[in-house]
């Protein structure tokens, strides 16, 4: 029995219906975010004093001891730098030959504190300092990340209002110094992050308002948790114990941090946490206030750095959909995050349908082909468009932004092909430490 051509054009025109629906859908979510509302101080459950920020860091670069004042302004209760043994005194005299931060410091009254391990492994530096740690509110932040406000805290702190929140996450920007905003000194590898990342924000929004949870995990860059659940014997050897493919994981600690919060309560085996089995909730405080930003790199080590975000977060979307949870018991409790995570899974099949189909509807209906094609078009030319407006110095390199939105073409068969390895791929000296703990 021949299939009509018909079938085939209205699979794909079906197609792109679906993409038009799915982002209205989107857009209404996120028209719909109200972010969570300040409460008087005198009400307040938390401040920044209860909060101790954990910083794992190797190989910190130059604006480390910069970042650091940005985080002592919103005044912590203490914040835990955890390194290697060998890199102890280096990290410590970096931070005591900055100028103005001992000021800062005694303005703010937050303690410094230096840990550490004996091999480089982030999941195991982060239980380090959370084990150090005094605050009731334990902030996980990267080495590059920089708060843009003295409020950062503050704002990330009113979710914890609810007894049921258990993480909380903000809106993530980048930064450019300011010597680099013009089209002569941008990199197109600093144009292709801008891209990535301007793209991920509107989603943020989205998936809160339809489900209380986030586009798959809460970043790795600052986020906020409950002091009691990171602090449990439990959750710390499921965290350094998460194996795959026989090999202890060092990254992807954001996208299991999540995880586990979202859907702790489904384990099997959570009658041996010594924390009270709860449902807790995810918090995203998406302000301007909140934001913090993370440093940009400049060369082709953001490809090392996207290979392996996008290995991670095909490893996440694996075990929740098949294995922690699992599809049926993560749909009942983030129904629009699943739907979303299994659409990922397809995506590569869909491409190679796609291309398929419209081989074929240019060859039986070329006119129509061309009028898809234009509108294809004429929505990649406004969203480009937008990202120019947003960032005029990568109008030069705005090929670059073209590339960076095309990356799924080879990202997830890439990810597929290497899914075993594991790697801090932007750790310049954390290879060889990394060989000696797996």
């Amino acid at each position: 029995m021949s299939v009509s051509p018909n079938f085939f054009t209205a699979c794909l025109l079906g197609l792109y219906v679906w993409d038009y629906l799915d982002g209205r859908e989107a857009g209404g979510y996120a028209r719909k975010y109200q972010p969570f509302p300040l409460p008087p101080p005198n009400q307040a459950r938390y401040s920044a004093s209860d909060v101790s920020i954990i910083v794992p860091t190797v190989d910190w670069d130059d604006d480390l001891a910069r970042n650091l004042g940005t985080w002592i302004t919103t005044r912590p209760r203490e914040v835990i730098f955890v390194t290697v043994r060998n890199l102890a005194h280096k990290l410590q005299s970096t931070l005591e030959s900055a100028p103005g931060l001992w000021e800062v410091m005694r303005t703010s009254q937050t303690e410094i504190k230096v840990v550490t391990v004996e091999q480089a492994n982030k999941r195991s530096q982060l239980c380090r300092g959370i084990n150090e740690a005094e605050g009731k509110i334990v902030a996980l932040v990267d080495d590059d990340a920089q708060f843009t406000t003295v409020q950062v805290l503050t704002e990330l702190l009113a979710p914890f209002q609810n007894d049921d929140v258990g993480i909380v996450g903000g809106p993530i920007g980048s930064y450019v110094p300011e010597d680099r905003q013009n089209s002569s000194a941008i990199t197109p590898w600093e144009v292709a992050a801008l891209r990535i990342r301007s793209r991920r924000a509107p989603g943020m929004k989205a998936f809160f308002v339809a489900d209380q949870s986030t586009n798959f995990t809460v970043s790795g860059l600052t986020m906020l948790l409950r002091a009691e659940i990171v602090k449990d014997p439990y959750f710390q050897h499921l965290f350094t114990h998460d194996m795959w493919n026989g090999i202890r994981q060092n990254t992807g600690d954001d996208g299991f941090i999540t995880r586990y919060v979202l859907f702790q309560h489904l384990l099997p085996h959570r009658d041996k946490s010594l924390v009270q089995p709860k449902q807790w909730r995810l918090g995203m405080q998406l302000t301007p206030e909140a934001e913090v930003l993370t440093s940009l790199m400049t060369d082709n080590r953001f490809a090392h750095q996207s290979r392996r975000w996008y290995r991670s977060g095909l490893r996440l979307r694996l075990t929740c959909l098949l294995y922690e949870p699992g599809y049926y018991a993560m749909k009942a409790t983030a129904p629009y995050m699943t739907r979303k995570m299994a659409g990922g899974m397809v995506n590569p099949i869909l491409t190679i349908i796609r291309a398929l189909l419209w081989c074929h509807l240019w060859y039986t209906k070329p006119w129509l082909a061309l009028i898809l094609i234009l509108y294809v078009l004429y929505k990649w030319f406004t969203s480009l468009l937008s990202f120019y407006r947003q960032f005029p110095y990568c109008g030069s390199k705005i090929w670059a932004a073209m590339i960076a939105d095309n990356l799924y073409l080879i990202s997830d068969w890439y990810s597929w092909a290497t899914l075993p390895r594991e790697t801090w791929s932007n750790r310049a000296t954390v290879g060889k430490a990394v060989e000696n703990v797996l």
